[in-house]
């Protein structure tokens, strides 16, 4: 079994449902492959199975304040190393979501796996980058971290094919522009996959408030 780990901000029923219906208009109108619920991801990595109690354990303990952030318009990133449009709604307050992801990753790394995930490999390979899937393979590359970039990824369309107007999804969005977010939790989403298997399993998904004090 190899197990992933995914810990992100999730949003309020009224905000989700919102983004949801743009992401789904990507996929179905683009054959865009963001799939999951709309959020941000905080950490995100191959995982060890005795590390991940020893996690929890540490998250909840997590000390920082709650915090709000607001959701801006939506607009087009350029990612000419994967010959891809992004659309992507950003985000106001990074500095307080870089002080929390600074703070969730001090605690997640030392439990991570020696094996990076599908996900990174997949993009790395795309890159041109080809490991064996082990951290240590990455060293002769010199690979850096990725950096943090809190946002919203509505849909991502190749270059080649032809492109959404940006101008449809600001109005699709603009009841929730500029909203009050409170980010009062995080919650870690702990993934399966055995040998044969296409697609991981969710395992279990835990909420963990953040602290009040």
């Amino acid at each position: 079994m190899r197990y992933d780990i995914s810990i992100r901000i999730t949003f309020p029923d009224n905000i989700t449902n919102v983004l949801w219906q743009e992401k789904q208009r990507f996929i179905s109108e683009y054959g865009s492959s963001y799939k999951s619920e709309p959020h941000i991801t905080l950490y995100l990595d191959s995982y060890t199975s005795d590390g991940y109690p020893k996690l929890l354990e540490k998250l909840r303990g997590l000390s920082i304040k709650p915090f709000t952030v607001s959701l801006l318009a939506p607009k087009i990133r350029v990612e000419n190393d994967r010959h891809r449009n992004l659309y992507i709604m950003d985000v106001s307050n990074k500095q307080q979501l870089q002080k929390l992801h600074d703070i969730v990753s001090a605690l997640a790394i030392p439990y991570r796996s020696p094996f990076i995930s599908e996900k990174i490999q997949k993009r790395l390979e795309s890159q041109g980058i080809h490991t064996d899937g082990s951290r240590q393979s990455l060293q002769a590359y010199h690979v850096p971290e990725e950096v943090f970039d809190p946002h919203i990824t509505l849909g991502e369309i190749d270059f080649d094919k032809p492109q959404a107007d940006i101008a449809e999804s600001q109005r699709n969005l603009k009841a929730i522009e500029s909203k009050d977010i409170t980010v009062s939790s995080v919650t870690v989403f702990w993934y399966g996959k055995e040998d044969g298997m296409k697609k991981a399993s969710l395992l279990e998904e835990v909420a963990i408030p953040l602290s009040q004090n």
